[in-house]
């Protein structure tokens, strides 16, 4: 017993501790919210922001431009006079040249099975697909490339691969193709029947990195209600999904939650910046398929979290 407890506290306790040399990551990126494209510039307010991404060394910024509505039109549209992506791009890169600024562009999708976001966009339908793609294409000169969250994308949906296709063919190979990651699963848990294709396989991950040049998973929202739950789920993800995009050239961001939003599937006493960080830096050789962590989301970032964040970068 006092062997079997030795070897089970190897495999699930992860201490609290992100110092790890090896874990150090300067490609970091987080999401901002619509505010920035959606109202008149404020040019002080996006100095602040240019400065603060520089400092917390953020690479790759996500705006929200627009999301797809239940009615066929994206809300924000590029034409519309109260549009102000391509000023705020502008603003953004006086003070910061360094980091990428990609269109984060919503897509809720319809889905037969409880997966989780209750959409209305039916990715079948080649209507609906071209609409993604004529947005993505008037958007995308204001920005360095397209970051699509689709939700919720079941396991080996091919109307999502296509869509990837046609962005990108759409973009070109000088704007980056980013998406927002799912949930690993291993085949194992996917051949449970009632959980079957919930959650991303390796095999469907592989396919998904074929199409697009970055990923940054949504690796939270775990359900996990207790820290070294939640740490033990981060290690696990990060295994999993590195493993799956093993022999690729896709950039790999892992998806930290820093939201203040509690829910039944993100519990705020555990899934915590320190915590997501521990998991991560826990993850031993599949850091090595890490390019950096992505923040979900800026406009919850706490003083409790820049303090995390900075003794992270600092270690």
């Amino acid at each position: 017993m006092l062997v079997l407890g030795l070897m089970l506290s190897q495999v699930f306790c992860i201490p609290l501790r992100y110092d790890q040399p090896s874990c150090d990551f300067a490609q970091n990126a987080a999401w901002v919210s619509v505010h920035w494209t959606a109202n008149p510039p404020d040019e002080s307010a996006i100095q602040a922001l240019a400065e603060s991404m520089q400092a917390r060394q953020i690479a790759f910024l996500f705006v929200y431009t627009a999301y797809l509505k239940a009615d066929g039109t994206f809300s924000n549209p590029p034409n519309h006079a109260e549009n102000y992506a391509g000023e705020f791009a502008y603003l953004f890169r006086k003070h910061n040249q360094n980091t990428k600024l990609l269109a984060w562009v919503g897509v809720p999708l319809k889905n037969d099975r409880p997966l989780g976001i209750a959409g209305w966009v039916d990715l079948a339908e080649q209507s609906e697909r071209s609409k993604v793609v004529a947005y993505a294409s008037e958007i995308v000169p204001n920005f360095d490339g397209i970051h699509l969250n689709v939700e919720t994308v079941a396991n080996r949906n091919p109307d999502f691969l296509q869509l990837l296709t046609e962005v990108k063919t759409a973009i070109g190979d000088e704007k980056l193709l980013s998406i927002a990651g799912a949930h690993w699963s291993p085949d194992w848990l996917n051949a449970v029947p009632f959980l079957q294709d919930f959650r991303w396989t390796t095999a469907y991950y592989r396919q998904i990195a074929l199409q697009v040049d970055q990923i940054a998973t949504m690796t939270y929202d775990s359900r996990a209600f207790l820290p070294e739950v939640y740490r033990f789920w981060m290690r696990e993800q990060v295994k999993g999904i590195t493993q799956s995009l093993q022999d690729s050239d896709t950039q790999l961001l892992i998806g930290i939650s820093v939201s203040q939003e509690g829910t039944n599937s993100h519990r705020l006493a555990a899934e915590r910046l320190a915590d997501g960080l521990a998991g991560l830096c826990a993850s031993g050789s599949a850091l090595a398929g890490v390019v950096g962590v992505a923040l979900y989301a800026d406009w919850d970032f706490s003083r409790q979290d820049e303090l995390v964040w900075q003794k992270w970068l600092e270690k």
